[in-house]
């Protein structure tokens, strides 16, 4: 089985955080078929080493394996069948790795390398768990490499920063609880709904600069001709680094109390997965700014962005480097997260080809 083909396997069949059963598969056959058998599956995750030293530390290089819950709405042959999507390029990421593994296994490559394949990086923040395990073994890493598809920035472009690059964030729910009453007699209950509209305003209205607070979802009522009893919303905090991300947290904390004291109404606000921001060792950049150019790609220096990833787990134990690999043809951008999101089959090569001059380069 090739990349190419054990991409669109996995495209085919995307599955959601902590149920990648099948993607783990397929990794662990593409592993046996190369001769590795030093497997560690965590979870549905998947953990191989290739180790020819036991003396030296080990490079580590990660990819995503969960898809998201958005039917896909492309050409490709190879579309899902389910009803999800690897609308953020995991299924690509996976395929590059795997040929990084199987060019540094088949051309006798020196070094230590540690291929993880991680899930739930969506929701759930599955490198948590992936970073405590590597942590109880008794092996070094040297540094830890993950890439991010983009069609933010066209073929050929490489693009990445020292210090933070991904914001540092937290999941929120907030929920109000009133009391439910016919539309008739309004008076006689307490609308969570209208609650819910007063804490979204007191969101929206505030300056956050340079960090985010956004809710993208909403559920409340039951019915059209009754007063919401209670209502939820579920949104994200993004900032620079995990204090400010706290600092912000007891913000939303100060504004439900003020509702509540307002509306009569409880106000909680719940907390899901938080992800520490993602570091790029400046030693490494310079590493990849050397190697792009080698493989006839342009780097470019980007500004912090505030995309979330869980590879900040990484960065709180390891020196790290991310950076985005630009998947654009033309000048349209779909976006990640877009039912259209779609990297080329043929740009695998290209991807793995810079990963396996990396590892080269560093281990």
């Amino acid at each position: 089985m090739d990349e190419v083909t054990l991409r669109r396997l996995i495209h085919q069949n995307p599955e959601l955080a902590f149920k990648e059963y099948d993607t783990q598969s397929l990794i662990i056959e593409f592993a046996h078929d190369l001769g590795l058998n030093s497997v560690v599956t965590v979870g549905t995750g998947v953990l191989i080493l290739l180790s020819r030293d036991k003396y030296e530390p080990f490079v580590l290089l990660r990819a995503e394996m969960d898809a998201l819950p958005i039917p896909e709405e492309t050409d490709y042959a190879f579309r899902s069948k389910n009803g999800n999507m690897h609308a953020c390029g995991h299924d690509f990421h996976i395929a590059a790795v795997c040929w990084a593994m199987r060019r540094m296994v088949q051309e006798g490559r020196k070094g230590n390398f540690l291929f993880v394949f991680q899930p739930a990086e969506e929701s759930g923040a599955g490198a948590k768990t992936i970073v405590e395990h590597i942590l109880r073994w008794d092996c070094q890493i040297k540094a830890a490499i993950a890439m991010h598809v983009t069609d933010e920035y066209p073929v050929g472009v490489v693009a990445s920063r020292s210090g933070s690059l991904f914001s540092a964030s937290c999941e929120v729910n907030v929920r109000v609880l009133g009391r439910s009453a016919h539309v008739a007699n309004h008076q006689l209950g307490k609308d969570a709904l209208r609650g819910t509209v007063a804490f979204l305003n007191q969101i929206y209205e505030r300056d956050w600069k340079e960090d985010l607070v956004w809710f993208g979802k909403i559920l409340a009522g039951h019915v059209r001709n009754a007063v919401a009893g209670e209502a939820l919303i579920e949104g994200t905090v993004r900032a620079s680094d995990s204090k400010s991300v706290h600092d912000i947290l007891v913000t939303l904390q100060e504004i439900a109390k003020k509702v509540e004291e307002e509306t009569k109404l409880k106000v909680s606000v719940m907390l899901g997965a938080e992800y520490p921001e993602v570091k790029v060792d400046e030693k490494l950049l310079d590493v990849l700014k050397a190697v792009s150019q080698q493989n006839g790609l342009e780097f470019i220096e980007c500004e912090r962005k505030l995309t979330a990833e869980d590879f900040g787990y990484f960065s709180k134990h390891f020196p790290t480097l991310m950076f985005w690999f630009g998947v654009r043809r033309g000048s349209r951008v779909e976006g990640l997260h877009s039912s259209r999101f779609l990297p080329p089959d043929d740009l695998i090569p290209v991807a793995g080809d810079l990963l396996t001059h990396l590892l080269d380069s560093i281990g």
